[in-house]
């Protein structure tokens, strides 16, 4: 990954390992997703609520991300997966943010 918007979950030259959401399956606050946003193309970011049925309200974890009343609501079918690994210089780790 690249940018600062994620740390200190998520550092520049970071590699995340993903995991598809099961049917049915949806993010709860506090899940790093990766995302396909419709200008910003793949970006990961932090589900900070639900917003409507469906569509899901974004933040960064560091003050340098983009505001989510700039990056918009993301649809359920835009999620991709979870992330789930963090693969950087200092190792491998897990991710939970909450």
């Amino acid at each position: 990954m690249s940018g600062l918007s994620m740390a200190p979950a998520l550092e520049d030259g970071d590699f995340v390992l993903f995991r598809r959401f099961s049917p049915g399956e949806r993010p709860s606050p506090g899940t790093i997703v990766i995302v396909r946003h419709r200008r910003l193309g793949t970006i990961i970011k932090l589900v900070d609520q639900e917003a409507k049925s469906g569509r899901f309200r974004l933040r960064g974890v560091s003050a340098l991300s983009t505001d989510s009343r700039h990056l918009g609501d993301a649809e359920l079918q835009d999620i991709i997966g979870r992330a789930v690994l963090r693969i950087g210089r200092h190792g491998v780790s897990r991710l939970r943010v909450s």
